[in-house]
């Protein structure tokens, strides 16, 4: 090897030493600062009394009070003459986040998505922003991006030679938020199936199923800005947030959860291809064919379901609530 070439060696060995003694001595405070993070996930929504003890006249019906709002009329402790402040709330109002934020919702989110969709569906809705509300409020603001920088980034970009079809797909390109969450829709009896038993939540409901895939729409359409950047950055960062999510929410083992999520993904899809065929067989009945296929999917369909619906109650009454 020439002198060059060790010379080189010798100096990737040093970048190495160095980096590698540097996190060695600060894995302990990494650590730490991780717990901390963890223990920030998992609480609970803290809410604090600003006016507690101090006696406030409600300028709306004369009531005194010790509280952030009035007893009698529900009227904020703040209100009072109109000011900068009072026009913005009034814009707030108009696009309906006056009370609740949307961006600490959004942040929410990104950092915690399944504590805050177990925060929602378990009753802790004041501190969330309405969920259907902020998803079509993105969607806005993802076309507003779209139009002004020319950009197009579609659900769909299947095109047929059936111009009804072709309708079809358009309508759901062009409503992003509810195109987004008719796809997730089918993930709804598919999760209330194969997650059924969680330990962390368990007999959830297909409403708060709903609600979970909605949340999730909305993490979906604030990820598809990465497809601007890359595509597949994209589809990995969506995979991994959905099994973060499911994980949070329902308690089970990091390999639980993504064994779950594949088996309802799989089954989610298998759902679509019956649908499709149907929609296809509506509009034109050449599609004869394909009835192996409808068949096979529903099968496949059943036999997932039951299976992971099995598995899981095998593993609640054996472990109980330390389910994998």
């Amino acid at each position: 090897m020439s002198e060059n070439a060790n010379y080189w060696l010798f100096v990737l060995r040093c970048a190495y030493f160095c980096v590698s003694s540097h996190l060695i001595m600060n894995k302990e405070q990494l650590k730490q600062y991780y717990d901390r993070f963890c223990r920030w996930q998992q609480a609970a929504p803290h809410y604090v009394n600003r006016h507690e003890g101090a006696c406030r006249h409600c300028q709306n019906c004369g009531t005194e009070f010790a509280d952030n709002f009035c007893p009698r009329c529900g009227q904020r402790a703040e209100v009072g003459r109109v000011g900068w402040n009072s026009i913005k709330e009034n814009v707030a109002l108009l696009w309906g986040m006056d009370s609740r934020s949307f961006a600490y919702t959004l942040y929410q989110l990104l950092t915690r998505p399944g504590y805050l969709v177990r925060d929602y569906i378990s009753g802790r809705r004041q501190v969330s922003f309405p969920p259907v509300k902020m998803l079509v409020i993105v969607s806005l603001f993802a076309f507003i991006f779209e139009s002004v920088f020319h950009l197009d980034n579609e659900i769909l970009t299947l095109h047929t030679n059936l111009p009804e079809i072709d309708k079809i797909i358009k309508w759901f390109n062009d409503n992003k938020s509810w195109g987004t969450l008719f796809f997730q829709s089918f993930y709804i009896l598919p999760t209330w199936i194969v997650f059924r038993f969680a330990p962390g939540y368990p007999r959830h409901t297909l409403p708060e199923g709903f609600f979970l895939q909605v949340f999730l729409s909305t993490l979906s359409l604030l990820l598809a800005f990465l497809d601007y950047i890359n595509e597949n950055a994209e589809n990995v960062i969506a995979t991994i947030y959905i099994v973060i999510a499911y994980h949070q929410l329902f308690g089970y083992s990091w390999w639980g959860t993504l064994w779950r999520c594949v088996a309802t993904a799989l089954t989610a899809m298998l759902t679509m291809i019956p649908f499709c065929f149907s929609v296809l067989l509506f509009f034109d009945t050449s599609f004869d064919d394909y009835l192996w296929v409808l068949v096979a999917s529903v099968v496949s369909i059943v036999i997932i379901l039951v299976a992971s619906y099995r598995i899981s109650l095998r593993r609640r009454f054996s472990v109980g609530f330390t389910a994998k």
